[in-house]
């Protein structure tokens, strides 16, 4: 049987920090361009095109479609605390109880908590939205080994993975300015990088904000419609020229219909002539196409960043839904789940496993680092479970009880005391509706009615299995009593 080979040790990082003030300063003044929406572009198809061919403004669009859309940046807000809530935990190396499996472990764990961790891990989960993030890893060489003194977050304009026309499956490079199609070659062992679903092993990832770009677009609009609408009507404006010929009269009128449809008050030439029929019969149209069409936008916004519609829009058909928010809520943990297995990945791969190995050796066992991905069990249901299992006649211990719902015992409670059921205690409401809409309370309401009345059958079936039971006991214990041998004197 052959055995693996130990793994090998990577160079030790350099010292010192490679991303310095002046590459910020470099990346800040490339945000400035973008004072005006998209940097004043008016076409999407360009906008779009930049993201897609991984343009120099690409990462300038990402951040102000984040930071100017609530709703792109509450759902990747909320994609985000689902992971950041989830407990963390460190593990000696599987199947190994060493001392200094042990050992190794409470390194890493001294390691890690000499930094803000939480705050690390927010960083590293731009990457969903961005499609990849990167962090500086800066370490104390000074005796030989490696000990972590800070991890900094870096500006993803700052880096490609390859030539930016080429595709980005290489070495991380550092750009000298966001504008560079060609970086330099830095150290990996010096950067945690996070790629966000890298398909055909693109290391740029696949940015969330990508795909919500076109809603995001459309809402905006739509807003400034609406309240161009609320403000004079939507109109649409027609002005004449004379002269088919001339470039400058036609710009012109262009221009003066643009502020027809855009302004309150326009100044124009002396004698313009435009048709104000098509300005009144337009202005009869209904607003709510806005508030429709502004909806839909939300909606696809959240789908494509959590994987779900949000139950604060109630459904697409504008009624709440107890069950649909359970689904979604499901559809978002799952989308939560992938991205903590890909988290923990990287974390062990380019953090845990190097300092282990610059500190102890190829042949030390290995830690892990992991979230805690149990699914929390539904209480209700268990006691919904454990309730019809207690009127079947099964019995439980107080301390069953406790360990289960999570309940201290009482003083002088027993936990092995069986706990008799008390049928005259009133029923309880298994869940809180006190924030519920109307339609959910009476889904809710209606659903306990036909739980009530399956588990009234049940006991009525019950009681009649029990009753027959027993007469076919008695006619069976006669039987055999009518044809046993009575023993001999």
């Amino acid at each position: 049987m052959a055995q693996s080979k130990a793994p090998v040790v990577p160079p030790m990082p350099p010292k010192g920090e490679i991303i310095s003030s002046e590459s910020l300063y470099l990346q800040q003044i490339s945000l400035y361009r973008n004072t005006m929406a998209f940097g004043g572009t008016r076409n999407p198809t360009e906008v779009m095109a930049a993201m897609i061919y991984n343009m120099p403004q690409a990462m300038a669009y990402y951040r102000e479609l984040e930071s100017k859309d609530e709703d792109v940046s509450g759902c990747l807000e909320e994609l985000k605390t689902t992971v950041l809530q989830r407990d963390r935990s460190i593990l000696p190396a599987p199947r190994d109880e060493s001392a200094q499996a042990a050992e190794i472990k409470k390194f890493i764990e001294a390691e890690l908590g000499k930094l803000d961790f939480h705050a690390v891990l927010d960083c590293i989960l731009k990457a969903p939205g961005y499609g990849f993030s990167v962090q500086e890893l800066i370490f104390d060489v000074s005796e030989g080994q490696a000990s972590l003194l800070e991890i900094s977050d870096c500006p993803q304009e700052l880096f490609l993975f390859g030539n930016r026309f080429k595709p980005q499956v290489r070495n991380l490079q550092l750009l000298d300015n966001p504008w560079a199609s060609d970086g330099a070659e830095v150290p990996e062992q010096k950067f945690l990088v996070y790629s966000y679903r890298p398909y055909a092993r693109n290391r740029m990832g696949s940015p969330l904000l990508k795909d919500v770009f076109y809603p995001s677009w459309f809402k905006r609009n739509i807003q400034r419609l609406w309240m161009q609408f609320a403000e004079k009507g939507p109109g649409t404006a027609v002005v004449h020229y004379n002269d088919p010929d001339n470039e400058s009269a036609r710009k012109t009128a262009v221009n003066i219909a643009q502020a027809l449809i855009d302004s309150v008050a326009v100044a124009v030439p002396h004698g313009f002539e435009y048709d104000a029929e098509l300005l009144k019969i337009a202005r009869a149209q209904n607003p709510d196409v806005y508030e429709h069409f502004f909806s839909k936008m939300q909606l696809s916004i959240a789908r494509k960043i959590k994987g779900e519609t949000l139950t604060s829009f109630s459904g697409e058909d504008g009624i709440g839904s107890k069950g649909q928010g359970d689904t979604h809520a499901d559809t978002l943990d799952q989308r939560s789940v992938e991205i903590c297995r890909s988290l923990q990945s990287v974390i062990n791969r380019q953090l845990v496993r190097p300092l282990v190995l610059w500190n102890y050796g190829p042949t030390a066992p290995m830690p892990v680092w992991q979230f805690d991905l149990e699914e929390a069990e539904d209480l209700n249901l268990a006691l919904t479970v454990d309730t019809g299992l207690q009127r079947m006649g099964f019995q439980f211990t107080a301390g069953y009880i406790s360990d289960r719902y999570d309940r201290p015992l009482a003083p002088g409670i027993d936990k092995d005391q069986i706990l008799v059921p008390n049928v005259n205690a009133p029923s309880v409401a298994l869940r809180d509706t006190s924030s519920a809409s109307f339609t959910e309370r009476q889904a809710q309401r209606g659903a306990e009615a036909a739980m009530r009345a399956e588990m009234e059958q049940y006991d009525q079936v019950f009681d009649q299995l029990k009753a027959d039971t027993i007469d076919i006991y008695k006619r069976r214990v006669r039987e055999i009593a009518a044809t046993a041998v009575p023993p001999r004197e």
